[in-house]
This record gives structure tokens, sequence and C-alpha cells, in this order.
């Protein structure tokens, strides 16, 4: 079993940060690439995140944490 990192990503050449302001997956769900897992809010924008991998998720970051760019929000076990 392999273990992919989910990362904030870099939604503009300015952002800093990200804040998840809804998960829309439980801890332990299954996902198929393509899901919707989050939504981030930037200085500017919401951004929809989705899955590029399958597997079962594990949530490492909660709703209303500020995150930087590149800081580990979940992992997907293949």
């Amino acid at each position: 079993m392999a273990k992919m990192t989910l990362k904030i990503p870099k939604g503009a050449v300015s952002m800093q940060q990200g804040t998840i302001v809804e998960w829309k997956v439980a801890d332990g769900d299954t996902v198929a690439v393509g899901d919707h897992l989050y939504d981030i809010e930037t200085e500017k924008s919401t951004i929809e995140v989705e899955s590029p991998f399958a597997g079962t998720i594990r949530i490492l970051a909660q709703i209303g944490e500020a995150l930087p760019v590149g800081h580990p929000v979940a992992e997907i076990h293949t």
C-alpha cells in the first residue's frame, strides 16, 4: 500500500497560504480520481481541490487552518 501526500496547492503566483473552508469527504472515506476533496480560500478566491489519486483518505488539516503553500493537508493510501 502506497501513501500519497496532498499539499496546499499554489493557486496563483502570489499565493502564500490557503485556509481550508470545507472538507467534502470524511476521514477514512474511499475517494476516486477527480473527486472534490476540499475547498481552500486564498486572498483572492476559493479553490476547489480534486483528488489526483484513488484510495482511502486520511485528513491531516482541520477547517479554519491557514496553511502555507506546500503544507500537507491529507494522505491518500492507495
